[in-house]
């Protein structure tokens, strides 16, 4: 096993619902599909992650730990577990709608922040709801800037903005995404979240503006067309997406971010100025391998990503 990364956010259940009408209760979330993925691929991984005491919370963290997922640093709180419908479109895709007003994902209080992340973790991703709905989204954001006051660990972030959020001002949340990517050092993002997070500018423009606010690398993928890298240095780097036959997308780009992070620490990366090193080539393959994980995790039925071994890289 590989050490160091830290992934914080909600782990919930997905209802996942088909066209033919069932329906399958899924432990997931984005942050927690990552953290799943990156025990997959090899990675020490611990979920810091807020889960009930409710049943399906137990059945969230009875998954997670058999996914080589450690939860020392998670909390378990007598809120509710998250609950989010999953409809899978007839192109694989899938659309959410949710109720997440007081679930225990959204809950977090400084003094439960103030854990210790690990004297071995080199990299923190954050990412989805839990950056965004109050009342622990404030407590989330001025923990995950102090993390890069620090500049000695990566941190990582994927907006991956589900709608709706539960009332939560739309502008509120596009600043606050804003903002959090500035203190990360490596941003993962869709276009379809560059553009409702800035939806004056194109994508790219966006990433170029997260660029100047602070990250050091800006990954913009784009489903089935691929994926734009953009380094500080100026550095663009444009790849396709695998040719597959696609099942769903559910935990694809969860996948991706897995597979970049997978290689940021096995490059032996251990603090955010080594990522100013990239050249073209090494940034071109960690694009082209994080896309093939993806590809696989597409090629099955849910959040399902790869072994280790199943991998080319």
């Amino acid at each position: 096993m590989k050490s160091g990364v830290v992934v914080i956010g909600e782990a919930l259940i997905d209802v996942l619902r088909e066209n033919n009408g069932s329906i399958k209760n899924i432990p997931g979330g984005s942050p927690a599909n990552t953290a799943v993925a990156l025990a997959k691929l090899g990675m020490n991984v611990q979920m810091r992650a807020r889960t009930s005491s409710d049943d399906f919370g137990f059945e969230i963290r009875k998954y997670l730990q058999n996914q080589n997922v450690k939860l020392d640093q998670g909390k378990v709180v007598d809120d509710p577990s998250s609950i989010i419908d999953a409809y899978i479109q007839k192109d694989g895709s899938a659309k959410y709608e949710a109720n997440l007003i007081g679930a225990s994902d959204y809950g977090w209080q400084s003094d439960e922040l103030a854990v210790d992340i690990g004297i071995d973790t080199r990299l923190v991703h954050l990412g989805s709801l839990t950056s965004y709905i109050e009342p622990g989204a404030t407590n989330i954001e001025n923990w995950y800037k102090k993390l890069s006051d620090s500049k000695n660990i990566i941190l990582s972030f994927d907006p991956n903005i589900r709608h709706p959020l539960d009332g939560q001002n739309k502008e509120t949340v596009q600043n606050r995404a804003l903002r959090l990517a500035s203190y990360a050092h490596i941003v993962k993002a869709s276009d379809e979240d560059l553009i409702w997070i800035n939806p004056q500018l194109e994508p790219e423009k966006t990433a170029h503006e997260i660029l100047e606010s602070g990250a050091l690398l800006v990954i913009v993928t784009k489903g089935k067309n691929g994926a734009i890298g953009f380094l500080k240095n100026g550095l663009r780097v444009e790849i396709s997406s695998p040719k597959i036959e696609v099942i769903d997308t559910i935990g694809a780009g969860d996948t991706f971010a897995a597979g970049l992070i997978t290689q940021i620490i096995e490059k032996g990366f251990v603090n955010p100025l080594d990522l100013t090193q990239l050249t073209d080539s090494d940034l071109r393959q960690m694009l082209i391998n994080a896309a093939q994980a993806a590809a696989i995790t597409c090629s099955r039925k849910g959040a399902n990503p790869p072994l280790r071994q199943e991998v080319s890289w």
